[in-house]
């Protein structure tokens, strides 16, 4: 009997230590487990964060190229608009005006329809975040610091009213100021 429990003491020892090696395997297999977890989560918030950045990024770009286009199409506008006003102080023939104010008009529209309109800068106090003052000219005591003559209009997107182009104007000094 003594070596029967002595046989049972050491099949007890032997499958403790087993039990010991096997509860270490699966306390491995568990931290290995957790690590492997909080990489996939960290990789899928890297994933989320990056396919976000990404959609900005194309957002950005298409709103810059809509500006850039935008800009060339003002460019046009300011263009028409000069001669259009030259024309007029020429008395030009009333049928070329006319077909060249129905132009002028046309490339308005179409700045209005991509979002964006020309403000109104004449007689408004000198504002940088609006204007660039390219000079200033004697004026009337009334017109000190306000816009005398615009060079070149500005316009603003019309969802967000963010000006996209400055106004270049000139503005009006009282000669004490001189």
């Amino acid at each position: 009997m003594e070596s029967q429990l002595t046989e049972l003491s050491t099949d007890h020892e032997h499958i403790a230590s087993k039990n010991d090696e096997y509860r270490n395997k699966i306390d491995e297999y568990e931290t290995q487990l957790s690590r492997l977890q909080s990489e996939i989560l960290r990789s899928h918030s890297d994933a989320q964060r990056n396919r976000k950045l990404a959609v900005e990024k194309e957002e950005q770009a298409a709103e810059k190229a809509r500006v850039e286009v935008a800009s060339r199409i003002m460019s046009v506008a300011d263009d028409f608009a000069n001669a259009l006003e030259v024309a007029e102080e020429q008395e030009m023939d009333s049928k070329w005006f006319d077909g060249f104010k129905a132009m002028a008009e046309k490339v308005d529209s179409c700045l209005v329809t991509a979002g964006y309109r020309r403000f109104e800068s004449l007689g408004e106090e000198m504002d940088p975040s609006r204007h660039e003052a390219l000079a200033t000219m004697p004026a009337p005591e009334d017109m000190d610091g306000k816009v005398i003559q615009v060079v070149e209009s500005g316009y603003e997107d019309m969802k967000t009213s963010k000006v996209v182009r400055v106004a270049k104007v000139l503005v009006g000094r009282s000669d004490g100021d001189a």
